[in-house]
């Protein structure tokens, strides 16, 4: 299900051949959003390859992978996991809790610096297993976080809000999902 149809808040994430990519949403904070349907179970692992070109300090080009998550008309919930497409010491990873409408989240997690930033080719990883959410870059743990707020929920994708003409120069080409369920 995507941000801007069903969440009307919320951007949309476009796919052409092999790549997923962002549109602005009508509001600030309004990310475009994708989530996988169906009846997951809450203990999620999501992996995602990243794509991306003509890296600028001027856009916070960012992608995201979602845990636990839900949307409906102007709600999202869950777990947003985030990077920025930076090689630089500007380059961040963030863990933030979505609690419902557009721009009313917590952060969990901030951490800066040139190892928490992504570039092509890049392997971005996130799991939730009981309160427990771990974050990898190509395999390295970066960050462990606890929170219960969210035990249920479906997992997907996003890419930060306002990047405009940028767009095309970040995305996904690949996302796969686990949840432990036989």
């Amino acid at each position: 299900i995507s941000g801007g149809i069903i969440g009307i808040d919320w951007g949309d994430v476009l796919t052409t051949s092999g790549l997923a990519i962002g549109r602005d949403g009508p509001l600030e904070f309004g990310d475009p959003t994708a989530l996988l349907t169906g009846d997951w179970g809450p203990d999620q692992t999501a992996e995602a390859t990243v794509y991306s070109k003509n890296q600028t300090k001027k856009q916070w080009q960012e992608v995201e992978i979602r845990l636990r998550s839900s949307l409906t008309a102007h709600c999202c919930t869950g777990y947003e996991i985030l990077f920025r497409c930076l090689k630089t010491e500007e380059a961040y990873m963030e863990v933030v809790r979505w609690n419902g409408l557009v721009g009313d989240f917590t952060y969990l997690s901030r951490n800066t610096g040139l190892q928490y930033g992504v570039a092509n080719g890049y392997v971005i990883k996130a799991t939730i297993i009981g309160n427990n959410i771990k974050v990898y870059i190509n395999g390295k743990l970066l960050d462990t976080v606890n929170d219960n707020t969210f035990a249920t929920g479906n997992p997907g994708i996003g890419f930060n809000y306002g990047c405009g003409e940028t767009y095309g120069d970040f995305g996904l080409t690949s996302f796969m999902v686990t949840d432990g369920k036989i």
